[in-house]
């Protein structure tokens, strides 16, 4: 992918593929002298098993001839890597690992894990932790980590800067793969070569779409089409409801459908510090596991950098959700009761501030929790997410108006939600079709050239309809066989073709892999001694419409072939 234009531009003849190497000579060879040959950038992406080796514990790429009983002297040392590309002129030196433990390529939990691979201008991504195996799913064609890599590089990210950096790769891939409950990747940078450009980002528009407003240029504040402050008969419940009616409005123009489901939850969380009157947002979403995520934060980079991708238990989750005060769908902890919350597993971000002079200011352990449901047919809520909002900006708690403001912004965030959730599942329904639809073309290929080729004869009849029976298609090895042209067979059941006397068997042999011995009869009037075998050929329903007959010559001493059959027996 590096070599398209639209995306990196690299010469092909600087593009090298190690593919399925036998030793681990073949494998660091030639990345020893690609790393000298660079003079700019050095890429270096292994995708394979990462094995450990026992005694040292240290990373180990697999090759071919590797034995994980024998791993020391059978696999390539991660570390013959790290000195090539340690070694190499490269002004930058990025490292992709997608392997299991290739975390463990900065080094083995060990004080000295931050010189395994610091490198001046060196960024490592690796796939998964250092104790964690890196997953392929089933029927996808790439592992996790790298089929969510090649997705961002192909669909760009939307409203993002001309080139993507590393480090929003790392986000961005964090985020996909926490969101599906897959191992979360990790980083190791030297000299801020993580917010260098990497990639061109191929969904880049230059100029900005009048009809997609930025939470950057609005706030509640501003006017809506109506002058409140011209007409002495609108209240200020009424200018509130304004604004709230103005802040949706932006949250729908937001969202535009082409948005993926991480843009998305983003927009929502960038929506509640924009528009609701809090400092922090965030949003944690549930995992086909149950447990929820935290899927998009606003409001500080050090907290989003801190917790986003990290996990909470549903049971804690649950906990938190039936504690404290119900305002509305909302739900209130106050610092009096949410300290023993202080040490469970749900991602936390702590910040520092005064303590509570009068009894609806906000204290720094407060809680404040908006729940997102999705609604079915009948009326069932499942919870899809939760919104968690801290340090309002008026320091106080939110009244009647705030609340049922947060409430009514988490109505329409759901539904937003669930519906990016909705057509990223169409999207990866369509992806698995379209992978089925190209194997079973490809079955069909190899069906038909094996019919085709085939030694002995074949014929599919039909096995249901007005004419059961009826040959559909024939070989040229039964059409040699019985001496007529594939058009000719097509006027004939498969009972035509067989020899009055022998009918009976034909019709007693079971269709699913019934066998019977018999003759068909030749063009020139002999007959032909043959075995055949039936097999079903299913339909796209299922239901067997097909029939696949296998016909072998038996050869001497009972195959005969002459006009008088009487004599036979």
């Amino acid at each position: 992918m590096l070599i398209q234009p639209d995306i990196w531009g690299l010469s092909p003849a600087h593009c090298q593929v190690v593919l399925h190497p036998q030793s681990p000579r073949q494998l660091s060879k030639p990345v020893a002298e690609a790393a000298q040959e660079a003079t700019d950038t050095l890429v270096v992406y292994y995708a394979g098993h990462g094995l450990i080796e026992p005694r040292t514990g240290e990373l180990h790429l697999a090759v071919g001839d590797s034995d994980w009983m024998s791993v020391h002297d059978t696999a390539a040392p991660y570390d013959w890597i790290r000195r090539s590309i340690e070694q190499s002129p490269a002004a930058r030196k990025i490292a992709v690992i997608d392997c299991c433990y290739s975390a463990r390529a900065f080094g083995v939990q060990s004080s000295a894990a931050s010189s395994a691979l610091e490198v001046e201008g060196t960024y490592v991504l690796a796939a998964a932790a250092e104790n964690a195996v890196a997953i392929a799913p089933p029927g996808d064609p790439y592992t996790a980590f790298t089929g969510e890599l090649i997705k961002l590089i192909s669909n760009g990210i939307p409203e993002g800067r001309e080139f993507i950096d590393l480090d929003t790769v790392y986000k961005k891939l964090r985020l996909e793969l926490g969101i599906k409950g897959r191992p979360e990747p990790h980083r190791l940078c030297r000299n801020n070569l993580g917010t260098a450009p990497f990639i061109r980002n191929v969904a880049y528009e230059p100029l900005p779409t009048p009809s997609r407003p930025s939470w950057r240029t609005w706030r509640a504040s501003q006017p809506t089409t109506t002058d409140a402050s011209t007409d002495a008969t609108q209240s200020e419940p009424y200018v509130r409801l304004a604004s709230l009616r103005n802040l949706l409005d932006q949250l729908i123009q937001q969202l535009s459908p082409a948005q993926s489901l991480a843009d998305t939850l983003q927009t929502v969380t960038d929506g509640v510090v924009a528009g609701l009157g809090y400092e922090l947002a965030a949003l944690n979403l549930v995992r086909p596991d149950g447990d929820l995520v935290v899927a998009a934060f606003s409001g500080n980079e050090a907290a989003e950098a801190l917790i986003t991708g990290r996990v909470g238990s549903r049971t804690s989750w649950e906990r938190r959700l039936s504690m404290g005060q119900a305002w509305g769908d909302l739900r209130f902890i106050p610092h009096t009761e949410g300290w023993i919350l202080d040490d469970d597993d749900v991602p936390q971000w702590y910040t520092d501030g005064p303590m509570p002079q009068f009894a609806d200011q906000w204290h720094p352990s407060d809680r404040l929790f908006a729940p997102l449901y999705s609604v079915g047919s009948k009326g069932w809520q499942d919870l899809i997410g939760v919104i968690s909002v801290d340090r309002p900006r008026n320091g106080r708690h939110p009244g009647a108006w705030g609340r049922e403001a947060l409430q009514m912004y988490a109505a329409h965030a759901s539904v937003a939600i669930a519906n990016a959730q909705l057509r990223a599942n169409m999207k990866r329904a369509l992806a698995r079709l379209e992978r089925e639809q190209q194997a079973l073309r490809a079955s069909e290929v190899s069906f038909r050239e094996a019919f085709e080729y085939a030694p002995s004869g074949m014929a599919v009849t039909e096995l249901h309809g007005e004419q059961p029976g009826r040959v559909i298609r024939t070989n040229e090895a039964l059409c040699h066989m019985l001496g007529r042209s594939p058009t000719e067979m097509r006027h004939y059941t498969f009972s035509d073709l067989v020899h009055p006397e022998e009918r009976h068997l034909l019709q007693n042999t079971p269709t699913k892999g019934g066998r019977a011995k018999l003759r068909l009869t030749h063009r020139d009037g002999t007959h032909v001694w043959v075995s055949l075998r039936n097999s079903i050929i299913p339909d796209n329903t299922s239901a067997p419409d097909h029939l696949l007959v296998h016909v072998h010559d038996i050869e001497e001493p009972n195959w005969h072939r002459s006009p008088d059959t009487a004599h036979l027996t």
